[in-house]
C-alpha cells in the first residue's frame, strides 16, 4: 500500500472497445484515487509521498465546503463543531477520515456505506450510501442518505475530485450565477453572469476558489481529449478551486466540486437540507469522456 493511500483501495475497470475505463477507490470518505475513461486519462494518480493526498477526491457530508463558526442550529438546538480550520470554519463534513463498509464489489461497481449519528455535533441516524458504476466512458456516482432517526435531519453534500487539465486546456459552463465569498470564504452574495469560460491562461485561476450554478454541466477539454462533469439528481452547484501550489506528473490539476447545496448552508438555510424522519434522498453526477 502506498503510503499516501491510508485506507483500503478497490478498482473497478470496463473495456469498452480497445480503450479501457478504470477507477480506483479508497474506503476512507469514499474517495476516488484514479479515473480513466475510454482511455482518456480524467483523475491523475497522486504522484509522490504528497501528505494531503488522502483528502483529494473525498466525500463531503453531511455538508459540502465551509460551516461559519462551525455552528448550527437544528430545531431550536444549537451544535458546535470540534474541528475548525485557520479561518474558524468547520471544512467539508464530517467524512474525510471516516472509513466507509464495503456493501458490494463487482468488477465495474462499487457500494459504500456509513452511517451518521454517533457524535454529539451531528446526532443524527443518517445512513449514506454511496454506488459508483463505470458505464460506457463515464462513472456514475450516486449518493442516498436514509434518515432513520425519529426527527427531521440535516443532510447535504458535495464532491471534491482534482481533474487533470494539463497544461493546455479549454473549461466552459453554462453558469448563470457566481456566489461571491468574504475574506474567510463564507458566501454573502450572488451575481449574474453569462457562463463561464477559462484556460491556462486565464487570470482568475490564481485565486480561482469559486461557487457557481445555473448549469448542471462543466466541459474540460485539453489535447488528450474532452470529458464534462454533469450533475444529475439534486446537485444544483459546482465549487471551482485551482490551488497554487497542487500539481502533478502530468500537468496541473483543477477542484471541479458538484454539490447538493453552497457553502455554509447549515447556518443559512438549513431548511432546505432538511430530510425527515424515515424518508431518503438521493443525489447523483456523472463524470464522462466525450
Amino acid at each position: 500500500m502506498r503510503k499516501n493511500y491510508p485506507g483500503e483501495q478497490l478498482s473497478l475497470s470496463r473495456l469498452d472497445g480497445k480503450d479501457p475505463s478504470i477507477a480506483e477507490f479508497d474506503v476512507l470518505g469514499g474517495q476516488i484515487r484514479h479515473l480513466m475513461l475510454g482511455g482518456i486519462e480524467v483523475i491523475p494518480e497522486f504522484a509522490g509521498e504528497n501528505p494531503r493526498a488522502h483528502v483529494f477526491g473525498f466525500t463531503m457530508a453531511p455538508w459540502p465546503n465551509r460551516l461559519q463558526d462551525g455552528k448550527y442550529q437544528m430545531a431550536g438546538i444549537d451544535y458546535q463543531t470540534p474541528k475548525l480550520d485557520s479561518q474558524g470554519n468547520a471544512n467539508h463534513g464530517l467524512l474525510l477520515d471516516e472509513k466507509m463498509e464495503i456493501v458490494s464489489h463487482a468488477s465495474d461497481s462499487l457500494k459504500l456505506s456509513y452511517s451518521f449519528g454517533q457524535a454529539a455535533h451531528y446526532p443524527f441516524a443518517i445512513d449514506l450510501e454511496l454506488e459508483f458504476s463505470l458505464e460506457e466512458n463515464a462513472l456514475v456516482t450516486r449518493a442516498t442518505a436514509t434518515n432513520n432517526s425519529t426527527q427531521s435531519a440535516p443532510f447535504a453534500i458535495g464532491f471534491h475530485p482534482y481533474f487533470l487539465m494539463g497544461n493546455e486546456f479549454t473549461l466552459s459552463a453554462g453558469f448563470t450565477h457566481q456566489i461571491a465569498t468574504d475574506d474567510r470564504m463564507l458566501p454573502v452574495s450572488a451575481k449574474e453572469i453569462s457562463g463561464l469560460a477559462l484556460n491556462q491562461d486565464s487570470r482568475e485561476l490564481a485565486t480561482l476558489d469559486d461557487c457557481y450554478y445555473g448549469s448542471n454541466e462543466v466541459l474540460v477539454t485539453n489535447p488528450s481529449g474532452s470529458f464534462e462533469i454533469r450533475g444529475l439528481e439534486n446537485i444544483n452547484y459546482f465549487m471551482l478551486y485551482r490551488p497554487s501550489a497542487l500539481s502533478f506528473a502530468k500537468g496541473s490539476a483543477l477542484a471541479i466540486e458538484p454539490m447538493s447545496h453552497p457553502a455554509n448552508v447549515f447556518a443559512t438555510d438549513i431548511a432546505s437540507t432538511e430530510i425527515l424522519a424515515g424518508e431518503s434522498k438521493s443525489y447523483s453526477y456523472e463524470i464522462r469522456s466525450r
